[in-house]
Order: structure tokens, then sequence, then C-alpha cells
């Protein structure tokens, strides 16, 4: 089997954090898995896409702060495909 490439292994620390099934924003999640804001969001991207995560985007009204923001959470597709599952 082939080697993973950076951004595969991108992917897979954001499944693995976003698996306690809580809610992070694009900053809390780049902290957690030891990336940079601008890789989380682009590797996110491709995960939303293909139904594993789900992105949120939090308006400037919603939002407590008043900026804008996004709410980065796993699906049933996600926990299954990272084999957490009925965990």
């Amino acid at each position: 089997m082939e080697s993973l490439n950076v951004n595969d292994e991108i992917k897979i620390k954001v499944l693995k954090q976003l698996s306690d099934e809580k809610i992070y924003s694009f900053y809390l999640l780049a902290k957690a898995v030891g990336a940079n804001n601008t890789t989380v969001k682009t590797n996110s991207n491709f995960l939303h896409k293909i139904g594993l995560i789900r992105i949120d985007k939090v308006t400037m009204e919603e939002s407590a702060s008043g900026m804008p923001s996004y709410r980065v959470r796993i699906t049933k597709d996600g926990l299954k495909a990272i084999g957490c599952a009925g965990e």
C-alpha cells in the first residue's frame, strides 16, 4: 500500500478529531490537528463535498461576536468512514 500524502493525513486527523461529535470552528480544529487554518479549511471542504463532514456558516447576525464563522461537525457517514459507527 502506498504511503499517504500530507493532505490525506490531515483529512484523517480532521475526521478523528471530529469523531468526538463536538462542533468545532476551523480555528479550533486547526489547533487540534496541528495544521494551519487554510490547510484545514481546504481539506475540510473536500470532506464536506463527499459528505463526511458538515460545515455550517454562522452569519454576523447569528454570531455572538458579530463576526461570521463556521461550525464544523462530522456526519454519520463520516463516523462510519473513520470506524466509529455504533460506538
